[in-house]
């Protein structure tokens, strides 16, 4: 009995930790989904306008509650479970066994054997994966509702640390920080201050600012340039055997480095990789 039951569990943990291939499909004439991605979130907004507008109510909580609302999905987010059924989103997914993960065995990323891996997208510069949406509004919101901010980058650090990440995937991923992050901005911004998103009125909500992922989605969500940790030299290696044989490294790209260690500031040490800060001494030691 108490092996089902921590094989139920196990099960279930999986199926929410999906991981990523930023590498295999990177692909320059992949079109771009920030459009669609913004029309999806739009009409979040217009559902949770409806519901909060019934309450007639000015708290911010209202409108909080009423988006949060219109967020779940099943087993994933419900932002990517619309990705992916989106019949028109350039997004694209790979088999593990075709993937840079192939080589990681059942014991060290029991998630990557029990679930599939997220979709890719192409937003700008960027290959984002299906995940880091999920991660913006869920983990998000989670960051929002803890007593300090000291709290909330403990937690993301500990979910990366077990059931997000090493323990499940194998994968410690400095881009699902990113995210959890920035969705902690957008929820501090979603109803709140003169910049909020929405405002309210005589018990009526209105939408002020549309919503844009240009304003969040940066190279720190891309885990092609703000590269992963992994759990052990074994997974390490593999990974980045499979990384080399695409004719790739990782970062795929350095000149994004200055500019994830600047958008943030002090906390950038937990959120970008030391592949950058690598790259940042060598620039200072030569001089350039």
């Amino acid at each position: 009995m108490r092996y089902i039951l921590i094989t139920s569990l196990l099960f279930c943990v999986s199926l929410l930790s999906t991981e990523i291939d930023s590498f295999t499909l990177r692909d320059p004439n992949m079109r771009d989904s920030l459009q669609e991605l913004n029309q999806i979130v739009q009409g979040y907004f217009t559902e949770a306008l409806q519901e909060a507008n019934q309450a007639q109510s000015c708290d911010p909580e209202i409108f909080e509650t009423a988006f949060q609302n219109v967020m779940p999905g099943i087993l994933w987010s419900r932002i990517e479970n619309d990705i992916e059924n989106s019949e028109t989103m350039d997004h694209r997914v790979i088999g593990r066994k075709n993937s840079i993960y192939q080589d990681v065995n059942l014991f060290e990323g029991i998630a990557l054997h029990m679930a599939r891996l997220g979709f890719l997208m192409k937003t700008g510069d960027f290959y984002v994966g299906s995940d880091k949406l999920g991660h913006f509004f869920d983990t998000g919101h989670t960051y929002y509702q803890k007593s300090s901010f000291k709290e909330a980058l403990d937690y993301g650090e500990m979910t990366e640390r077990t059931y997000y990440g090493l323990q499940m995937t194998a994968v410690y991923s400095y881009a699902d920080l990113a995210a959890n992050l920035d969705g902690y901005t957008f929820w501090n911004r979603l109803a709140k201050g003169k910049n909020a998103y929405v405002t309210c009125s005589n018990n009526t909500w209105r939408q002020q600012y549309n919503f844009n992922w240009g304003d969040y989605i940066n190279a720190a969500w891309d885990e092609g340039i703000n590269c992963n940790r992994y759990r052990n030299d074994h997974v390490t290696r593999s990974v980045h055997n499979r990384i080399a044989a695409l004719g790739m490294s990782c970062p795929v790209n350095t000149g994004y480095c200055s500019d994830m260690i600047s958008r943030y500031g002090s906390l950038a040490q937990r959120i970008v990789a030391k592949e950058c800060f690598e790259e940042k001494a060598l620039f200072t030691d030569t001089g350039l």
